[in-house]
This record gives C-alpha cells, sequence and structure tokens, in this order.
C-alpha cells in the first residue's frame, strides 16, 4: 500500500486545496472568537479583574491594618510606661507621706512622754517637798516633846540618846 504524502498537506487529496472549506473554517473560527470573547472571556476577564481587585484591596486593606496595629502597639506601650510612671510616682509620694507621717506620729509620742514625765516628776517633787515638810513637822513635835521632857526632867546624855531614839521610833510608827 502506497501512501500518498499529498493527502496530509493541507487536504489536498484531490489534488488542490478548496477554498471554499478554508473560507468556511477561517469564518466559523472567527464566529467562535467573537462568540467566546463575547460570552466567555469578557465575562471571566471582568470576573478575574474583579477578583484581582478584591485581592489587592484585601492586601491594602491587611497592611493598612498591619500598620494600624503597630501604632496602636506604640501608643499602648507609651500609655502603659506613663501609667507605670504615674504609679511609682503615687507610690514614691505615699512612702514620702508615711514617713512624714510617722515621724509627725513619733514626736507627739516623744511630746506626750516627755510631758508625762516631766508632770512625773513635778508630782515625785510635790511629795518630797510634802515628806521633807512632813519630816520637819515631825522633827519639830519631836523637839518640842523632848524639850518638854528634858525640861520636866533633867536627864543623863545617855538617857537623852535613849529618850530621842524612843521618839524617833514612835514617829517612825506614825
Amino acid at each position: 500500500m502506497a501512501v500518498d504524502h499529498n493527502v496530509f498537506v493541507l487536504g489536498a487529496a484531490n489534488g488542490g486545496v478548496e477554498t471554499g472549506t478554508i473560507l468556511f473554517t477561517l469564518i466559523t473560527f472567527l464566529i467562535l472568537l467573537a462568540l467566546l470573547k463575547k460570552y466567555a472571556w469578557g465575562p471571566l476577564k471582568s470576573i478575574m479583574d474583579e477578583r484581582e481587585n478584591a485581592i489587592n484591596k484585601d492586601i491594602d486593606d491587611a497592611h493598612a491594618a498591619k500598620v494600624n496595629a503597630k501604632k496602636l502597639e506604640e501608643e499602648n506601650r507609651e500609655v502603659l510606661k506613663k501609667t507605670q510612671e504615674e504609679v511609682q510616682t503615687i507610690l514614691d509620694d505615699a512612702k514620702h507621706q508615711a514617713k512624714i507621717q510617722q515621724e509627725q506620729i513619733i514626736n507627739e509620742a516623744n511630746l506626750k512622754a516627755n510631758g508625762l514625765v516631766q508632770s512625773a516628776q513635778a508630782e515625785i517633787q510635790q511629795e518630797k517637798q510634802k515628806a521633807i515638810a512632813d519630816i520637819n513637822n515631825r522633827v519639830s513635835e519631836l523637839s518640842v516633846l523632848i524639850a518638854s521632857k528634858v525640861i520636866n526632867k533633867e536627864i543623863s546624855e545617855q538617857d537623852q540618846k535613849g529618850l530621842v531614839e524612843k521618839y524617833i521610833k514612835e514617829a517612825g510608827d506614825k
């Protein structure tokens, strides 16, 4: 079997090219391209363009959100730093006020204690003066008593010492 090589070239089985078939195929192909462009590629391209725009918008929104998040993060850091500084200032002020109050309380306590010590010393002094006055009164009474006894009777030196000791003992018992 012999195969004719011309059969395969542009459909030339009969020895020539049929222009009507080529023209019909070309027109059909062009109509098909026009229909595809209008009903397939046009809507498909617009859908793809919309999708591209949506993706670009999402990327831009994400970038803006990232920038905004960084800005908010910086603001939050600043607010946190200021808050920490304010807290430290408040703590320092509170410590200072507590120290001042502590010193005031200690000073007031010292003043009260000094006042109590002074009043106690004054009371001791008064009691001492009373005791001295009482002793002086007793000595006076003893002296008068001894003098009256001496006047009533003349006594020896030993008797006189015995009387003084006796009256001192009696005065101590009272």
